[in-house]
């Protein structure tokens, strides 16, 4: 099943529906960032998104497939937080493209449409490059091309870059919870964005996983059908059943 979700500049993306066994295969990508990365990323079907607009749309996602709240460490201590408030982050939209020449050479610069996993990356923000007659689109480029032709760029070209980034840096970080002694900042041109993204598709264990299909299971016989269901069919089937229980423990007592 495809959703279609509007994000807050007016873009309308679509993406793929996260359900229960997905959480399963969630877990079994290892504890590699780059894993889970090409795992979530290959739900969004809408091409050509930077990273913030992949962000929002993967918080919209983990909102309406798992649920509208998540946990966060906050002053070292557990606190839900409503994924609306931290998406309200986001409602403001920054046109910072940016076409720049330098002799034969002309970039466009803008928000990268890669996350970064390991290691900043402020040479991400390149997004195509035209020289003479050749015009390169970087999302087009392996990882070792990409290398290939930043390294072979002269170095006042890179220069431009750095100072692209400083002068437009604000555009680059995102407070959420603002506002609030407990806020956090998210730097779009390092690992720390997807990290979160990381923590808030890390909802429950293995065990848990398998507890909450062995429990449903006594009450709903086809497993297939559980593990189809969403994390948050998923966690209302559970209420249901827990009422169940509960009501004819009643009727029993009396």
């Amino acid at each position: 099943m495809l959703i279609t979700f509007t994000l807050p500049n007016g873009k309308e993306v679509i993406i793929k529906e996260f359900l229960y066994k997905h959480i399963r295969e969630l877990l079994f990508q290892n504890n590699s960032l780059d894993s889970k990365l090409k795992y979530l990323e290959a739900f969004i079907v809408t091409q050509n998104l930077n990273v913030i607009e992949k962000f929002i749309v993967l918080l919209m996602l983990r909102k309406k497939c798992i649920k509208p709240s998540v946990t966060l460490n906050l002053n070292k201590a557990n606190k839900e937080v409503s994924l609306d408030y931290i998406i309200e982050s986001f409602e403001e939209s920054i046109d910072i493209r940016q076409e720049v020449t330098r002799d034969n050479i002309q970039l466009i610069l803008d928000y990268p449409t890669k996350f970064c996993v390991n290691t900043d990356n402020v040479l991400s923000v390149i997004r195509e490059i035209k020289i003479d007659d050749t015009h390169i689109v970087i999302d087009s480029l392996t990882e070792q091309e990409f290398v290939q032709i930043i390294d072979n760029l002269p170095a006042d070209i890179l220069s431009v870059v750095s100072n692209f980034v400083t002068d437009k840096k604000d555009a680059f970080i995102f407070s959420l919870l603002s506002g609030r002694n407990n806020s956090m900042q998210l730097n779009f041109l390092t690992p720390s964005p997807f990290q979160f993204i990381d923590t808030v598709f890390n909802c429950i264990d293995e065990n848990s996983y398998r507890e909450y299909l062995y429990i449903l299971s006594k009450r709903i016989k086809d497993v297939q059908f559980l593990i189809n269901s969403t994390m948050a069919d998923i966690l209302d089937y559970l209420e249901l059943y827990r009422r169940e229980c509960e009501d004819e423990s009643d009727k029993l007592k009396k």
